[in-house]
């Protein structure tokens, strides 16, 4: 049994990360930035270097992809967009075999003419090889943020005033009209900004998906909430 504790106890020290050196924080965010700059490009030699074969991505979108289908699906930008993509925060953990660099990737783009910018957290995992390092996973998540509002006729706004029920007997949702901006929100003593996508289509700030009201003869009877690609529907109840 001692024997078995103390095997542990030294397969767990190996793997405890020890503080990355200047030169290997430089190294990667040298080699991170680059990469991003090859996007836009659609540069595949910079990836080509960098990418082990077993190189697996896990996309914002849920995709997962091979270095091959990954490479194959690099292209320039094309005619009407540009952008830029700026690492930013990167931190590395460096254990024995391997290492996780961990990075904000800051996305400006003009799409014909119109400006966006996007926030992604990015996490590779590398492998050393000589003096270099070999990325063999990749997992990118978009950060999350509250839309601009969108400058939206406000002339049924009341007509979407009420309460709203997960039917038959779950959670209710409250909508208010102040000022001139709408409020939602289950409890409501915290009701929060309701975001105007279109006149009936909000974002509730602070959080993921879209709130959907179906009017029908003049009054709203109906909200669809999109959960993650998923509608919830919340039927008025008053």
């Amino acid at each position: 049994m001692r024997k078995h504790l103390a095997f542990l106890v030294i397969v767990f020290m190996g793997a405890t990360a020890h503080a990355a050196s200047n030169d290997v924080i430089q190294w990667f965010q040298k080699t991170e930035q680059s990469l991003m700059d090859a996007i836009a490009s659609g540069d595949k030699a910079a990836w080509d270097r960098v990418l082990d074969p077993s190189f697996i991505l896990t996309s914002e979108e849920g995709e997962v992809m091979t270095r091959a289908q990954f490479l194959a699906a690099l292209r320039p930008l094309p005619k009407g967009l540009s952008g830029t993509i700026t690492v930013k925060e990167l931190t590395v953990q460096q254990f024995p075999s391997f290492a996780v660099a961990r990075f904000l990737a800051d996305e400006s783009e003009q799409v014909f003419g119109q400006r966006l910018t996007t926030k992604y957290r990015v996490t590779d995992t590398y492998r050393p090889e000589r003096d270099k390092w070999k990325m063999v996973a990749s997992h990118v998540a978009v950060v999350t943020q509250d839309p601009p509002a969108q400058n939206v006729s406000r002339a049924n706004w009341p007509a979407l005033v009420g309460i709203y029920q997960l039917l038959p007997d779950g959670w209710t949702f409250i909508v208010e009209l102040r000022d001139g901006t709408l409020y939602g929100g289950r409890d409501p003593k915290k009701l929060r900004p309701l975001i105007p996508l279109t006149p009936d289509v909000f974002v509730l700030s602070g959080s993921l998906g879209e709130w959907m009201f179906v009017v029908e003869n003049g009054s709203a009877t109906r909200i669809v909430n999109l959960r993650k690609f998923e509608p919830l529907v919340w039927t008025r109840v008053e």
